[in-house]
């Protein structure tokens, strides 16, 4: 593996084991990256074509499709933060470093919205008021080396910053739950109406589709949002930096969520 000079540098350790499996956890991010780089923008394409020959225009052909366009602009983000993991250093400038790490989380809170009926609100509000206030103040509040990036952990210095941290974690582990027991309600209700030819019925089907989306969002995004809790807590004991990679690897496979659209075609396909 190339370089990792200027991340390293950041490590402040001599130990060689820590060394190590610093390598490594590098290695499981840019393995994860390709796996979702790849397997995301063939989802992409596979389920672009299923819509343009069906032509549908239900609620879940609109969620779907936005959907997509999410899934476009974070895999889009991807070749920057493979290129950073496997060359250890950031050669694209301090907003384009701020801009692909805003996009995933702006795609992660925005992929939340679209597996509701909220839509339409939620491009709205995302297009007008969280990107705009995000990379206007992501990232900024402290000085980075300029061959550095993904590196915003000195941000948690300020608490206001751990407050919206905090909050974050909270509306999606609230909006989750919340979520998915409504759905699993409906589902049930669903399924005890046409019970027991409950697949021929295309209501039943349609509210399995939404609660597929829903899980993809609790497998992909719940651990994440969990360890950060931990993370944040234990900032100050993080002298190594091993918490912030692992912290990455979380953030990686959140990206997986990106790999919904081939597992929704090859359901259909069965």
């Amino acid at each position: 593996m190339r370089g990792h000079h200027c991340i390293t540098q950041q490590n402040h350790s001599s130990n060689n084991t820590a060394l190590d499996s610093s390598e490594k956890l590098h290695a499981v991010l840019i393995v994860l990256y390709i796996i979702n780089l790849a397997g995301g923008t063939l989802g992409v394409i596979m389920m672009s074509q299923q819509l343009f020959h069906r032509r549908s225009q239900s609620v879940m052909t609109i969620m779907i499709i936005s959907l997509l366009v999410l899934h476009s602009f974070m895999l889009l983000s991807i070749p920057f933060r493979l290129s950073y993991y496997i060359l250890g250093e950031w050669k694209f400038g301090r907003f384009a470093c701020r801009l692909a790490s805003a996009i995933i989380y702006l795609h992660m809170y925005a992929t939340f919205c679209c597996t509701t009926a909220w839509v339409g609100a939620g491009w709205l509000l995302g297009a007008l008021v969280v990107t705009p206030v995000l990379l206007s103040y992501y990232g900024t509040s402290k000085t980075y080396l300029p061959c550095e990036c993904f590196q915003f952990h000195r941000e948690l210095q300020e608490a206001h910053m751990v407050i919206v941290n905090y909050c974050l974690v909270g509306v999606l582990v609230a909006g989750c739950a919340m979520l998915t027991g409504i759905q699993l309600t409906v589902i049930y209700r669903v399924a005890m109406k046409y019970w027991p030819d409950v697949n021929s019925h295309v209501e039943f089907r349609a509210q399995a589709k939404s609660f597929f989306f829903i899980l993809v969002t609790l497998v992909c995004f719940m651990p994440h949002h969990v360890f950060r809790v931990y993370y944040i807590q234990n900032y100050d004991l993080d002298k190594d930096h091993k918490l912030l990679l692992y912290n990455e690897v979380f953030l990686a496979l959140a990206t997986m969520c990106c790999l919904d659209m081939l597992c929704f075609i090859a359901g259909i396909a069965h």
